[in-house]
């Protein structure tokens, strides 16, 4: 690869232009993945949908009383203030616009880490940096995220190395910035910018500004973190706990028990990293699968520094002592920190060694890590994973079964501004409005609009079919549009919308008795 058609100190001509080279081919990658996707209907209500419709209030200068969720404040799920700020964008991009974002980010992070390679060498490891860029871009959990809708964290992850890079370069308004950036993407991400300052004080130890600078960090955020979790997420959320605390029943049922078993029981919870706690046989070797995923994408490196170890720890807690086995593995976003952590640790190991050697090292470590990513898009033991979604590379990904082109033509047939209740497929598509229903749930809406043959969860085929007649045979819809697969029924007498949005209950709340 590019061992052996580039030397090791390039010209800035030919730096500029291998630099560009991987930009733009791995850019032309994520988008055949997640363009494509969002086009053909693989992006669903959870949780493209959701963000559509945020962004689409955030843009219309309102905030988010989500239909999909049935939350009156999104916020009061996760506390995530960057789509605010990605919403301008709405108005060129529609429904596309964090498909978008998303993979901007990634290039951006990805450009951070090279950019932070090459002071770290101070510019003599020039090749080094275009082959740990390459690897960077092909570390499995970048596929994994981009294949499935958009997630707050993703952007949060590709801010890291410039965190790194503004750190070590003592540009400390800049590093502040950025960790603010982090701070307010997502709730979590302050929980894991508090390892992150400690593993920063841990590699700069011998730096007193650095370390005070990074121990500050990791306060700060660390009291954001609480505040978020214990005043703001709860009021928001109209006096509800913190929901997602749930998911890790296996250590305690408030965050004090879950402390408690932290620290008095820590062989239990290193276990639990390992261990299929649900007993489910469908959990069986899907941690292990993670942990030799990580070694391979470099994971070694971090046994030569483990400050970046230290870093990852709330990442491996919160994947692997999960009571969701959707969060132990490879799919979707829950990878992603593994991502700019791995790449920085891979970097910092190479810096103690000639720019021939940290040349081939870095040019194996791509190839190798390249390997493992295709690997796993073709076999994986992760659960429910979506190979259409995933493979770029074949024509499975670009085929649907149906005309794509006709489907988006008919969903035009539904006014802007009606009230629809969709399947999931759909639902990204259709978020640009004040009620959008995850069908079927229907509500105040006054239009359905199903795909037949496709995904009908969460019904069976054969439920979402007897739904489809019992409506048709209502006398209360007619059938606006039906040809394989989009139906699309309108409700006679239309029922007018709310003068306000508000739900009573949420979508995750136990149904009423």
């Amino acid at each position: 690869m590019l061992s052996r058609f580039a030397p090791v100190a390039l010209s800035p001509r030919r730096q500029r232009a291998w630099l560009l080279g991987l930009l733009a081919f791995f850019g032309l990658c994520y988008a055949l993945l997640a363009v494509v996707n969002h086009y053909t209907f693989r992006t669903f209500a959870y949780d493209l949908g959701i963000f559509n419709q945020a962004i689409w209030d955030y843009a219309h200068l309102s905030w988010n009383v989500n239909s999909v969720m049935q939350y009156n404040n999104l916020l009061g799920d996760h506390f995530m203030l960057l789509q605010p700020v990605w919403s301008p964008l709405y108005w060129l991009l529609g429904s596309y616009t964090l498909v978008v974002v998303q993979i901007v980010a990634v290039l951006i992070g990805g450009y951070g880490t090279y950019r932070l390679h090459l002071f770290r060498t101070r510019g003599r490891q020039q090749t080094a940096a275009l082959a740990l860029l390459a690897q960077f871009f092909s570390i499995w959990g970048i596929y994994s995220a981009l294949a499935f809708d958009y997630h707050d964290n993703v952007v949060a992850a590709m801010l890291l190395p410039w965190l790194f890079l503004f750190f070590e370069q003592d540009r400390r308004p800049a590093a502040v910035g950025i960790a603010l950036l982090m701070l307010i993407s997502k709730e979590n991400m302050a929980l894991w910018l508090v390892f992150v300052g400690l593993g920063l004080a841990w590699l700069h130890w011998q730096h007193r500004g650095r370390v005070l600078l990074a121990l500050g960090m990791a306060a700060v955020a660390a009291a954001y973190f609480l505040l978020v979790v214990k005043v703001a997420i709860p009021a928001l959320g109209e006096g509800r706990a913190f929901y997602h605390q749930q998911n890790y029943a296996a250590l305690g049922s408030t965050p004090g028990a879950l402390l408690q078993t932290i620290f008095t029981r820590p062989g239990y919870v290193l276990g639990l990293l390992f261990q299929n706690q649900l007993g489910d046989p469908a959990g069986d070797w899907i941690k292990t699968e993670l942990h030799i995923m990580v070694l391979i994408s470099g994971g070694y490196a971090l046994l030569r520094r483990p400050a970046y170890l230290l870093m990852l720890a709330p990442i491996y807690a919160q994947k692997l002592l999960s009571s969701q086995l959707v969060h132990w593995g490879l799919n979707y976003q829950y990878s992603i920190e593994f991502v700019p952590v791995l790449s920085v640790a891979l970097g910092h190991a190479l810096m103690g060694t000639t720019p021939q050697r940290a040349v081939r090292l870095a040019v194996v470590a791509a190839v190798v890590t390249l390997a493992a990513t295709i690997v796993s898009l073709e076999v994986r033991v992760s659960k429910w994973h979506d190979k259409s979604a995933t493979q770029f590379y074949l024509p499975r990904h670009y085929r649907r079964g149906f005309d794509v082109a006709e489907v988006h033509r008919a969903l035009q047939l539904i006014p802007t501004d009606a009230a629809v209740s969709a399947l999931s497929p759909l639902t990204p598509h259709l978020a640009a409005r004040a009620y959008i229903y995850p069908f079927p749930f229907v509500a105040n809406a006054n239009y359905l609009a199903v795909l037949r043959h496709d995904n009908p969860y969460p019904l069976s085929e054969a439920e979402l079919e007897a739904q489809l007649s019992a409506y048709q045979q209502s006398g209360d819809w007619e059938t606006l549009y039906d040809r394989e697969p989009l139906v699309i029924l309108r409700r006679r007498k239309p029922i007018p919308a709310p003068a306000r949005r508000y739900f009573a209950r949420r979508a995750t709340d136990p149904a009423p008795r």
